[in-house]
Order: C-alpha cells, then sequence, then structure tokens
C-alpha cells in the first residue's frame, strides 16, 4: 500500500482479508473441500447399506454438484466461469449474505487471497473447486446422459458445440478438457448461456460468481434467459465465492424453478 494513504483503509482492507480467508478456513473445513488433484480411479458409489430397527436396508446414491440434485437428468449443459475473479479463494459464502457491501465483498475476497497465496496456497480458488466438483459429478452420472461443458471469460470454451453423450471414453476427454482450464479475463457470461440455449438442454447450471461485465450486464442475462424459461428451461445456479452476485444467481433459479446455492 502506498505511503500516502491513510492508516484506517489499511485498517479496514486488512481486517476485510482477514474475514474472507477465516469464512474460508471454516467452510473448508466443513465441506472437507481440497485442491485440484489429478484424477484417480473412481470411487464405489453402489448404494451402503444402513441399519434400521434389525434390518438392512439401501441408500439410494443421487447425484449432484454442490448439492444440486441431477438425480433422472437427460440432458444438463453446464455453464462455469473461468474469468479472473474466479482465480480468487473459494469462501464458501457470499458477502451480501454477511451483510457486506458489493465493494466491501469484492475486497474481502481479493484480500483473503492473497493471504492464501502467502501462506502457500492451501485453500482451493473458485475456478478449482468449480472444476472438482463437476469432474466429480460426470463420473457420477450414468451412461447415455447428454451433457455439455462451456467455460467462458471475454471468451467461450465449450467441450464441443452440442452435447456429448457420456461413456467412460468421452468422461476421461471430458475431465482432461476441464483440468486444462484457467483463470483468464473478464465475465462474457451472455454469450456463453446463448451458446448454452443453441444446445437445446432442458437443464443448464450455471457456476459464477455471477460477475457479468463484458458481452452483456447481468441484467441482458436475465431478460435473455425468460424467453428460454418460458420454454421450459430450468436454470440452476451455484455462487461461487465471496464476490459473488447473489441476488442475479437466486433470481435465474427462483423464476425457472431452479435451485440456488452458495458456494
Amino acid at each position: 500500500m502506498a505511503s500516502n494513504r491513510s492508516r484506517a483503509p489499511h485498517i479496514t482492507v486488512t481486517a476485510l482479508a482477514a474475514l474472507g480467508l477465516l469464512t474460508a478456513c471454516q467452510v473448508r473445513g466443513q465441506a472437507g473441500m481440497g485442491v485440484a488433484a489429478p484424477i484417480g480411479p473412481v470411487p464405489d458409489m453402489s448404494p451402503t447399506p444402513v441399519a434400521t430397527g434389525g434390518a438392512a436396508v439401501s441408500v439410494e446414491v443421487h447425484v449432484s454438484v454442490f448439492g444440486v440434485p441431477l438425480d433422472g437428468a437427460d440432458d444438463v449443459v453446464f455453464v462455469l466461469d473461468r474469468s479472473g475473479s474466479m482465480g480468487l479463494v473459494s469462501a464458501g459464502v457470499s458477502g451480501q449474505t454477511l451483510g457486506m457491501s458489493k465493494t466491501k465483498s469484492a475486497l474481502a475476497s481479493l484480500g483473503g487471497s492473497l493471504v492464501n497465496s502467502a501462506a502457500g496456497g492451501p485453500l482451493p480458488s473458485k475456478l478449482e473447486a468449480a472444476q472438482d466438483e463437476l469432474i466429480r459429478t460426470l463420473y457420477a452420472m450414468p451412461d447415455g446422459t447428454r451433457v455439455g461443458v462451456i467455460f467462458f471469460d471475454d471468451e467461450i470454451n465449450a467441450l464441443a458445440p452440442r452435447m456429448w453423450t457420456l461413456t467412460p471414453g468421452t468422461r476421461e476427454r471430458a475431465a482432461a478438457f476441464i483440468r486444462g482450464i484457467e483463470p483468464g479475463g473478464s465475465t462474457a457470461a451472455v454469450p456463453a448461456m446463448r451458446l448454452a440455449y443453441r444446445m437445446g438442454a432442458q437443464r443448464i447450471v450455471l457456476l459464477s460468481d455471477g460477475l457479468a461485465n463484458n458481452g452483456g450486464s447481468g441484467g441482458d442475462l436475465l431478460a435473455e434467459a425468460r424467453p428460454q424459461i418460458y420454454r421450459g428451461l430450468r436454470i440452476d445456479t451455484v455462487g461461487l465465492g465471496l464476490d459473488q452476485d447473489a441476488a442475479l444467481m437466486q433470481t435465474l433459479a427462483r423464476e425457472s424453478g431452479g435451485l440456488a446455492v452458495m458456494r
């Protein structure tokens, strides 16, 4: 910080940074989230017997992404933010839900990421958390499910221009594609969602901090989604990080009959 800055702003930013890191540490401890790791053997997803009243019953295995259930979904397009802000630390909560303004949320997210970097990066970034969860989800989804995967910053990177059918081979290729994505520039969420609409899926899962700032605003994102919602599209949203636009993500989900979660 420049020497001609006053002491009070310095204290404020430092406190916000500490809040961002503390929140991330608490949530990480609760959720057990890990940093990105190479894909290994797929874990056994078979039902686990549970003793109930002396009888053994099976617990149904559910497919989900960040808690959004995907059981029975025949086709899903995953739209993931890879903008520069997604390189910041994953805090597991929205600053807005803590009563923080957008400015304070952004400062806390940045400060928490700086402290995380100085500590050797023990906490995953928002993008790393999304990559890990998406790959886990693809391995849990049954063969024959049609999926699309779109990453966006100021450009769009898609697994394919149309949806893929999941097989053991296509999962491996999809995982390699997802692992190769790195955080980039600004947030062109509107063009990315347009591509998802063209793929024709009945369900979209949007993972982002919701900060649309290139190719259309958050208002544009909502306005273009509404005709698609009218035709029956469901949009589930996963808001990532302290600086997520929780109001926008929740509105998209609510109007389409989807679920909104914050991580």
